[in-house]
């Protein structure tokens, strides 16, 4: 009798275990299972969250589902961002190709016609030869711009000459600012040195000098300074030209940005855009002040110490 009362005892003792077990199990999968819902449905209604504790184990479950909801949110926010992305950018680059395009297929019909005449013929030829070294330029840009975003450009980072630097710069501009007679100014120590990418910032410096010729009527004026900061070394390139307003000092950067006032000048928006990528890339930045009809100054910094 007393061995028959020890089994039964035992007997009821296990079932309680078994049910107050199961009825834990049972809480913890109804918990994660209405989360897991609530997550996949992406309710944030603060009033339909269950009160529970946060240390059982249910609850640090569900904390770390709700880490991967916002993961995945983030990453399908970064994805939807860079799509829409990709769509601006091939609707800006189909409008900048467009044009050049249009008046080439336009003066080849032209010069199709069996009666025009010699000087009308070379002309047009004229024309196609400038829209074809628009595109040339447009593809070699939009190369750069995609090497920089992709962080596909390999740097030579190094301890270099500014001089040489500028040196390259103004090679590439120093023809288009005497067909304007304009006046060039450089004021460079010969030991004056930042830690960089020769080419590539001779590209970023070349870019600024180029606006500055393009946009400073025939007779102005640019000055290069260079001086040496605490922790930077600072170019200052300054012109005479038609300025920029304060309200577009960031716009300017952006790609192929142009301001209303100097739509007719030949151009397509992504000098600037390159050249901050660049400096930016280094361990740089740019700054701009500018007076609209007195010029414009382009402050651009780059570290002296790796």
């Amino acid at each position: 009798m007393k061995a028959l009362m020890i089994l039964l005892l035992f007997c009821v003792l296990n079932l309680g275990y078994y049910l107050y077990f199961r009825r834990k199990f049972v809480m913890f999968s109804e918990e994660i299972l209405w989360n897991t819902r609530r997550i996949m449905g992406n309710e944030k209604d603060k009033s339909l969250y269950r009160e529970y504790n946060r240390e059982t184990l249910a609850s640090k479950v569900v904390m770390e589902l709700e880490k991967t909801e916002d993961i995945l949110r983030n990453r399908a926010l970064e994805s939807k961002q860079e799509k829409e992305k990709l769509q601006k950018t091939i609707s800006e680059i189909a409008h900048q190709v467009k044009t050049p395009l249009s008046n080439i297929c336009m003066y080849h019909d032209m010069l199709s016609d069996p009666d025009i005449s010699f000087d009308e013929a070379e002309k047009f030829k004229e024309i196609i030869g400038r829209q074809l070294e628009k595109l040339e330029f447009l593809i070699d840009s939009l190369i750069k711009s995609s090497r920089l975003e992709s962080d596909m450009i390999k740097l030579n980072m190094g301890n270099v000459s500014i001089f040489h630097v500028l040196e390259l710069a103004v090679n590439d501009i120093v023809h288009k600012a005497e067909r304007k007679k304009m006046e060039l100014s450089i004021r460079c120590g010969q030991n004056m040195t930042a830690v960089c990418d020769v080419k590539w910032t001779a590209e970023a410096i070349g870019n600024i000098l180029d606006n500055a010729v393009k946009y400073t009527p025939e007779g102005g004026k640019i000055s290069i300074d260079v001086s040496p900061g605490e922790m930077y070394t600072k170019i200052q390139v300054q012109d005479t030209g038609k300025g920029i307003t304060s309200g577009h000092y960031n716009d300017i950067f952006k790609r192929f940005y142009r301001e209303s006032p100097v739509s007719e000048e030949e151009g397509l928006g992504l000098g600037l855009y390159i050249a901050r990528n660049i400096i930016t890339l280094q361990g740089g930045y740019i700054m701009v002040h500018s007076v609209p009809g007195q010029g414009s100054c382009f402050s651009v910094f780059l570290p002296r110490q790796a």
